[in-house]
């Protein structure tokens, strides 16, 4: 009942109308949380909702985090315009007495410094525009459903009549029996510009979902950014909200991995769009690994034109260390790099 419950909250916490996020022209500020982390995720178009493991799962997806099988730190770096700096660490920790795990992130997005000036354009300093979000994740994972109730239903199956005698009805487990991973996740935002500073509280919160016949595929939902609204000065802005489902398949050989991913995003303000990641990988010696990957982001597509929307990237490692490389052209903006490492304890 417990577990029925809290993915019941996860399902109905985010739940805004409809028509608000499709209809909803505004403006929102914090707009540095859109900023992905981790290199993989950026190579896969961030299509990563339905993927989300490792610690950076607390910002794509904090159910992800059910999965982490042990300690694992990663610390991720991006820049962009050659002016923008995002860095983030994230750390999850499985906690076998919360039967789940543990997450923690802290995430800093800097600008080069900027003038400041007087009325008439005079210098008299400089000061440099900074944000920075905490976030503290949980976790779990179980099963649901009515397959590990067919001994019971033995005893009250129907027979169905045939000539030569009398047989059971077939067993058919439910449509939803499979694992289903919950999470969620508080964050802590704070913003300055000069002498002017914001303070917010938001959840995000997500599910994963794999059927027990068809465990190749995970389902997923996410909502993200949900909560207070920072304030500069007397006017108030509503953070960056958005609500996500996806789905991903992952096809696993022996020493090769195929994985593809899609989602839909739909945010409370803005148009909704898509993303479509596939990352290759492969065994090359021993325990190393070498993966490439590419994808698709349509959140930038109409505004800067199509091209903008492909992202690509390489990683390699082993069973403890990872290190990925993303890219994603901006047409006149430049392109952004980003460059990730992690380590499993």
């Amino acid at each position: 009942m417990r577990r029925s419950a809290l993915a019941l909250l996860l399902a109905t916490a985010p739940a805004l109308p409809a028509r608000a996020f499709l209809n909803n022209t505004g403006g929102s500020t914090a707009q540095f949380l859109g900023i992905g982390v981790g290199a993989r995720a950026a190579g896969m178009g961030e299509a990563f909702g339905p993927i989300a493991e490792g610690p950076s799962a607390i910002y794509w997806n904090p159910a992800g985090l059910a999965r982490q099988e042990a300690p694992e730190i990663s610390y991720s770096h991006i820049e962009m315009m050659r002016f923008f700096h995002h860095d983030a660490f994230a750390y999850a920790h499985p906690v076998r007495a919360l039967r789940g795990t543990l997450g923690v992130s802290a995430a800093l997005f800097t600008q080069d410094s900027l003038d400041l000036v007087t009325n008439r354009n005079v210098p008299i300093g400089a000061f440099r525009p900074h944000s920075e979000v905490f976030t503290l994740g949980y976790a779990t994972a179980f099963s649901i459903g009515d397959d590990f109730l067919t001994n019971d239903r033995e005893f009250y199956q129907d027979l169905w009549y045939h000539p030569q005698g009398f047989r059971p009805l077939d067993r058919v487990n439910e449509m939803w029996t499979g694992n289903l991973a919950v999470g969620l996740a508080a964050k802590l935002i704070q913003e300055s510009i000069y002498d002017e500073h914001s303070t917010a509280v938001a959840l995000d919160g997500g599910v994963h979902f794999r059927h027990s016949e068809i465990q190749p595929l995970t389902l997923s939902f996410v909502f993200r950014n949900a909560g207070s609204k920072p304030k500069f000065g007397r006017k108030a802005e509503s953070l960056p909200a958005d609500v996500s489902v996806g789905a991903a398949y992952d096809v696993s050989g022996r020493d090769k991995r195929f994985l593809s991913a899609v989602e839909a995003v739909v945010p409370y303000y803005g148009k909704p769009y898509g993303k479509l990641g596939f990352e290759y990988s492969m065994n090359v010696r021993g325990e190393t690994w070498a993966a490439v990957r590419t994808g698709y982001k349509s959140l930038t597509a109409f505004d800067l034109g199509p091209m903008t929307g492909i992202t690509g990237g390489i990683g390699f490692g082993n069973r403890r260390l990872a290190v990925d490389f993303a890219f994603q052209p901006m047409d006149a903006l430049g392109a952004t790099m980003r460059a990730s490492v992690a380590w499993r304890f």
